[in-house]
C-alpha cells in the first residue's frame, strides 16, 4: 500500500462545536416527505389492487365467499374452495399488512423512497423484480416448512408477482402526474442555483429551460468563485432569496474548494448542495448513486437542514436493541473472553477515551486484541504507518495477539461496544469514535465535522474499505454520512456491515 503524505491540519469555520440546531430548515426537506408519501400510497394501492386481482384469478368474480360457502356445504371440493375464499376476505387486512411491511422495508433500502433527493428517477422495474422476488423466496421457504398450517400455497405468491406490473403502474402514472403538474406550475419547483462553467453546467442549465430537471429550477447562474470570501458572498445571497439548492459544476473542482464551499458556508446557510466531482466518494462510496452529468458523477449533500440532534425514541429503541443484542451475543461474549484470558493472561477487555457527539468525551470498550505493552511498542511502529492522517493501520502489526487477530477479522472485538449503546454514549450507525490524541488536531478544521453526529459501532467507511482506507477519505465519507444520514441509509449500511463481516473483507 502507498503511503500518503500526512496532510497539515488547517483551521477552518467548521469544528467539534458546530451548533446544527441553529441551521436553517431547507425547502427540500417537505418536498421530500411529500413526494415520500405519495410514493408509499403508491405501493399501497399496488398491493391492494394485485391482491384483488389475485383474488379474482383465483376464487372468481364471485365476491360474496360467505354465501359461496353456504350453497356449497355438501360439496367438499367446493366447500374447500370457499373456504379459502373466506379465509382471504376476512383476513384481507392482515395478509396485505403483513406483506407491505417488509416490502416497504425492501424498497427503502433500495432508493426507492428517496423522494427528490435523486434528479433522476430510480431504477423502479428492477427494485420492485429484487424486492418482491426476496419476499417470495423468504414466503416460500416459511410455508415449505409450516406443511400443517391452513394456506392456499398459491395465492400469496400470486398476489406478489402481480404486484410488480401493478405497483410500476401506480409510480409511473403518479411520476408522470407531478411532472406534468412542475412543467405547468413552476411554483412547486424548487428555486435553484448554478455555479460554474463548461459543457457540463450548459446541459444542467438546459435540462432545466426544458422542464426535465427533476424538483427543480435553476433561477440564477455565477461564475465559479475563486476566493472563500467570494464562496460566503454568494452563498449568504442565496439565502437570502429564498435559494434551496446549490449546483455546484465545476469540473476541476478541488477537495479543499468542495471542503470550503460545503462545510464552511452551505451546510451553515441551510442549502441543499449538488457538487460535480469525480474524485469526491465515487471510489468508495456504493451509497450515492444514479446521477451524473456526461458519466462525471453528482453527490449529493441534500438534507443539511435536518435536525442532527439524536431523537429520544431512537436512542431508546437502540438501547432495547443492544440490551437484547447483549443476551444473544453473551456466549460468544464469554468464548472470547476465556480465549484472552488463556491466550497470554491479560486483561480481557481495553478501554480508551474517544470524542463522540460534539466532541463530548467517553469510555470506549472492545475486546484486547492486542498485546499488553502495545501502546509504548507504537512509537517505534510509526515509520510503518500504510496510512494517513489520524489512523495507524498496517498489515501484520506485531502487536496483535493470535486471539487478537481472529477477533478483528470477525469483528467479535467490538462487540463490547454494544455497553456503549446502552450507555447511550454510541449509536449502531455512526462515525466511528477515535482515540482523542488522534483526533484532537483536526477538531477545529474540515474534519472536525464529523464529530456534529452520534459515533457508531459501524459506519459508512467499515462497509466500503474498512482498513484499507486512507483518514481523508475515510472523514470524508464520515462528513457525507453526517448530511445524508437517515434511517434507511442506516439500514442499508448495517447490511452491507453483516456482509463485510462475514467475508472478513477489509479488516486486519
Amino acid at each position: 500500500m502507498t503511503k500518503s503524505k500526512r496532510q497539515t491540519p488547517v483551521p477552518g469555520p467548521v469544528n467539534a462545536g458546530f451548533d446544527a440546531s441553529s441551521v436553517p430548515r431547507n425547502p427540500s426537506e417537505r418536498g421530500v416527505r411529500k413526494i415520500r408519501a405519495i410514493h408509499v400510497l403508491d405501493d399501497f394501492i399496488g398491493l391492494c389492487v394485485s391482491y384483488l386481482l389475485a383474488y379474482l384469478l383465483r376464487f372468481g368474480f364471485n365476491l360474496d365467499p360467505l354465501r359461496v360457502a353456504a350453497d356449497t356445504a355438501g360439496a367438499s371440493a367446493a366447500a374447500a374452495r370457499s373456504h379459502y375464499a373466506v379465509s382471504y376476505v376476512l383476513s384481507s387486512p392482515l395478509y396485505i399488512l403483513c406483506l407491505f411491511a417488509p416490502l416497504c422495508l425492501f424498497y427503502a433500502i433500495s432508493g426507492m423512497y428517496e423522494g427528490d433527493r435523486r434528479l433522476r428517477h430510480t431504477p423502479l422495474m428492477w427494485n420492485l423484480l429484487v424486492a418482491n422476488a426476496v419476499l417470495l423466496a423468504a414466503m416460500a421457504t416459511s410455508l415449505y416448512f409450516q406443511k400443517d398450517t391452513f394456506h392456499m400455497r398459491g395465492f400469496l405468491p400470486l398476489v406478489l408477482i402481480l404486484n410488480v406490473p401493478c405497483t410500476w403502474l401506480a409510480r409511473r402514472v403518479t411520476n408522470a402526474v407531478v411532472d406534468h403538474i412542475r412543467r405547468r406550475r413552476g411554483t412547486l419547483l424548487l428555486r435553484s442555483i448554478l455555479v460554474g462553467e463548461g459543457a457540463e453546467a450548459d446541459w444542467l442549465q438546459r435540462l432545466s429551460e426544458l422542464g426535465r430537471l427533476k424538483g427543480h429550477r435553476i433561477v440564477a447562474r455565477f461564475p465559479t468563485p475563486k476566493t472563500p470570501g467570494e464562496s460566503e458572498s454568494l452563498i449568504a445571497s442565496a439565502a437570502q432569496d429564498r435559494i434551496a439548492t446549490l449546483f455546484l459544476l465545476p469540473k476541476e473542482n478541488t477537495p479543499d474548494t468542495v471542503r470550503q464551499t460545503i462545510l464552511g458556508h452551505s451546510v451553515r446557510a441551510g442549502l441543499e448542495t449538488i457538487v460535480l466531482f469525480p474524485r469526491f466518494l465515487r471510489l468508495h462510496n456504493p451509497f450515492e448513486y444514479g446521477d451524473s452529468v456526461h458519466g462525471v458523477p453528482l453527490v449529493h449533500f441534500s438534507m443539511a437542514g435536518r435536525h442532527f440532534a439524536p431523537s429520544p425514541l431512537r436512542t431508546a429503541l437502540e438501547r432495547v436493541a443492544a440490551a437484547l443484542g447483549l443476551v444473544v451475543v453473551s456466549p460468544i461474549l464469554l468464548a472470547a473472553a476465556v480465549a484472552i484470558k488463556l491466550d497470554d493472561g491479560g486483561p480481557v477487555f481495553f478501554s480508551q477515551d474517544r470524542y463522540g457527539l460534539g466532541a463530548k468525551k467517553f469510555r470506549m470498550w472492545k475486546f484486547r486484541t492486542m498485546c499488553v505493552d502495545a501502546e509504548a511498542r507504537l512509537a517505534a511502529l510509526k515509520d510503518r504507518n500504510e496510512t494517513d492522517g489520524a489512523l495507524f493501520k498496517m498489515h501484520d502489526d506485531p502487536r496483535v495477539t493470535r486471539v487478537g487477530r481472529f477477533l478483528r477479522r470477525t469483528s467479535i472485538d467490538e462487540l463490547p461496544q454494544l455497553f456503549n449503546v446502552l450507555c447511550g454514549q454510541m449509536r449502531f450507525v455512526g462515525p466511528r469514535p477515535l482515540p482523542c490524541s488522534d483526533i484532537e488536531p483536526y477538531l477545529a478544521s474540515w474534519q472536525g465535522f464529523r464529530q456534529s453526529v452520534p459515533p457508531g459501532i459501524t459506519c459508512i467507511w467499515q462497509v466500503t474499505g474498512r482498513s484499507d482506507i486512507g483518514f481523508d477519505s475515510m472523514a470524508l465519507l464520515d462528513v457525507w454520512y453526517a448530511l445524508n444520514r437517515n434511517w434507511m441509509l442506516d439500514a442499508r449500511i448495517l447490511i452491507r456491515t453483516a456482509w463485510a463481516v462475514l467475508f472478513t473483507r477489509g479488516a486486519y
